[in-house]
């Protein structure tokens, strides 16, 4: 499976930003986004600024991803017992 994640522009040289992720920051290509200006929110896959989106769909997406998480962490937390009483993992 393939994710995009939002990101914010912070800088701008040419086709290449400084791209801000939750406070992680990576340089990115905008070869495919060339209206980008600092300030913009993108979608970002491999590297690539892949699609622009406004502040509120950045904002929907990382609810999403924060709803997935918790689900996740709510999984492991119910498989925790369950694996501790077969005497943990087998590493």
């Amino acid at each position: 499976m393939c994710l995009a994640v939002p990101a914010k522009i912070v800088e701008l040289d040419g086709t290449t930003a400084l791209a801000d992720l939750h406070g992680n920051r990576l340089n990115i290509s905008t070869l495919l986004t060339p209206d980008v200006a600092v300030g913009d929110w993108v979608l970002v896959h491999a590297g690539f600024a892949i699609q622009q989106l406004d502040a509120a769909a950045a904002a929907e997406t990382f609810a999403i991803m924060k709803d997935l998480q918790e689900a996740v962490d709510e999984v492991d937390a119910e498989r925790a017992p369950a694996a501790a009483g077969r005497g943990g993992s087998h590493a």
